[in-house]
């Protein structure tokens, strides 16, 4: 955990209730721009799309770039 290159979350907010899910998020992406490092989300809560850099869908085992 100290200086990660990467970072894997599954399904961060999927448990949650929408205030903790939104902390949740808010601290992922805190410490995506804190240590510099990338993000895989994976996630199926269209919400938090908008707030990613990019997005990468699977569909049919197939990804695609939106």
């Amino acid at each position: 955990m100290n200086e990660p290159s990467a970072l894997v979350v599954d399904e961060p907010t999927s448990a949650l209730d929408q205030e903790r899910g939104a902390s949740i998020l808010a601290l992922i992406l805190r410490l995506t721009a804190e240590f510099d490092t990338a993000t895989i989300l994976v996630t199926h809560d269209q919400r938090l799309l908008p707030l990613m850099s990019s997005v990468h869908s699977m569909v049919d085992g197939a990804l695609s770039t939106r």
